[in-house]
């Protein structure tokens, strides 16, 4: 999905960008780096993702210092995982398993973020029927971003996927 297309949906003023200067010393490939400056994450939705924290920093994460905090899901800390090439990750620091696996890239974390939306959209206004059919076609378009993500039942959006399909979100 297009860097235009993210912008476009979410709207410019609703994306929480970083500086260069923040990125400079963090462990992510070049292009994560771009996608972190020039489109962002959304930050002004009504859901449990936060990516507005601590104004520009990308803080490590105690104890963990190879994870870079982006944000949060309500309390869970996501993270960029600097020995996974910038993986996204989610890191709980008591429960069990303690990370999860996201995505392989941020890039891929936002084009999610974007379906994951448009799934929330539509439940808003369609019949249960309309959504559960909606529901596949939302999974097959992030299996197709990013196989990885579904690599372990336990990951974090086939676990999203799940509540969605049980009526949960």
């Amino acid at each position: 999905m297009s860097p235009d297309r993210i912008i476009a949906f979410w709207g410019a003023d609703n994306l929480k960008r970083w500086s260069p200067a923040t990125l400079q010393d963090v462990a992510i490939p070049q292009s994560s780096k771009q996608f972190l400056v020039g489109v962002g994450l959304p930050f002004k939705e009504d859901w449990t993702l936060r990516f507005d924290s601590e104004a520009d920093q990308l803080p490590r994460l105690p104890g963990k210092p190879h994870y870079r905090r982006i944000g949060f899901d309500d309390f869970v800390p996501i993270c960029l995982d600097e020995r996974r090439h910038g993986a996204v990750i989610t890191a709980e620091v008591e429960n069990s398993p303690p990370e999860s696996f996201v995505n392989a890239s941020v890039e891929q974390f936002g084009e999610f973020l974007l379906l994951y939306q448009q799934y929330r959209l539509k439940a808003r206004t369609a019949s249960e029927e309309e959504i559960l059919l909606f529901i596949p076609t939302i999974e097959e378009r992030m299996r197709k971003a990013d196989a990885d993500a579904f690599s372990d039942p336990n990951n974090y959006w086939p676990e999203i996927i799940e509540q969605m399909s049980a009526g949960l979100l």
